[in-house]
């Protein structure tokens, strides 16, 4: 099965520089964490009336939230 994407300059140049990160080529870095994701069964649990779905992360995800968890302490404490 052949699917196409049509990624920005930027998500594309990510991409390439990750898989050549790891010795892999683009459409095999595509195919694995497609692969991942498929297999990774999120943990689900409740914490309160919240419900919360734990995953492993993708790519940069967790670095995304580590930043955006900063940005709002920084905040915070500015605000103080």
């Amino acid at each position: 099965m052949a699917i196409t994407l049509e990624l920005t300059p930027e998500i594309e140049a990510r991409l390439i520089a990750q898989a050549a990160a790891k010795g892999m080529t683009a459409e095999a870095f595509v195919q694995a964490a497609i692969e991942n994701l498929l297999t990774t069964e999120p943990h689900l649990y409740r914490v309160g009336t919240a419900l919360v779905i734990q995953s492993t992360p993708i790519g940069n995800l967790e670095t995304f939230f580590d930043q955006i968890r900063q940005e709002r302490l920084s905040s915070l404490i500015a605000d103080y």
